[in-house]
């Protein structure tokens, strides 16, 4: 069908408000939409993040994608086997599936959504080169959790809404502007903070400080492990 006929046909489902049905096809939301899969989609007037939407994007393209950031009126979306972020205003929107071969479309966890973000970061920090990408630990480990499905791994991330300031080149102090705490960390801490910046579990974090303090991880698993559960009760880390 001539791809400005499909639109005006999108368009008038959308002013219906009422659900529709599309067909999958490509692979960008592996592996919760696969090729040929049919998935409804229900018009709405404003959409979570989580949700999956179907948008009119560059030239008329249509994409089935996941809304992951909201700011300023622009809806940020990326397909979850993909690197790309994408935004657009709500108008482009058509609306969000609601259904995939007519069961209930499979929640989307506050992890799933940190990993897939930082993916997108770190593909824009690599000068938009997938190959590079997959090479990272980031995209590693959103391989291993939610590609492969392996969710009940546990990942933590330094808390963005705190306060980080340097007291001198060994010592940092995290101000909850919350609760008015403050807490005190040295150089180990500001370390393993720092390696905390994106999302990560603890066998690489363990690896990377291994690599930092030349250390086996047979030296430093329970430190690390004691260390990680007072803050996770601070909430300087949080655990996706």
């Amino acid at each position: 069908m001539n791809n400005s006929i499909f639109e005006k046909l999108l368009k008038a489902q959308k002013q219906r408000g009422k659900p529709f049905e599309i067909t999958v096809v490509g692979d960008s939301m592996y592996p919760v939409l696969f090729q040929g899969d049919t998935f409804t989609v229900q018009p709405c007037e404003d959409y979570d993040i989580g949700d999956i939407l179907v948008f009119n994007y560059k030239e008329g393209e249509l994409l089935v994608h996941r809304l992951l950031l909201k700011r300023d009126g622009r809806y940020f979306c990326k397909g979850d086997i993909s690197f790309r972020l994408e935004d657009m205003p709500i108008e482009l929107i058509i609306g969000k599936v609601i259904l995939i071969n007519d069961n209930e479309v499979p929640p989307c966890s506050e992890k799933h959504i940190a990993l897939s973000y930082a993916v997108s970061r770190k593909f824009r920090k690599l000068a938009y080169d997938s190959e590079k990408t997959k090479q990272t630990e980031i995209y590693k480990l959103y391989q291993k959790i939610i590609l492969n499905k392996k969710e009940d791994i546990m990942v933590y991330q330094k808390n963005k809404e705190m306060d980080y300031i340097p007291v001198d080149e060994t010592s940092l102090t995290v101000f909850d502007p919350e609760t008015g705490d403050a807490h005190l960390f040295d150089e180990t801490g500001i370390s393993i903070l720092n390696l905390l910046d994106e999302p990560c579990d603890l066998e690489i974090l363990i690896e990377k400080l291994c690599e930092e303090y030349d250390a086996s991880p047979e030296e430093i698993q329970a430190d690390v492990e004691e260390f990680l559960k007072e803050v996770v009760e601070k909430k300087v880390v949080l655990i996706l």
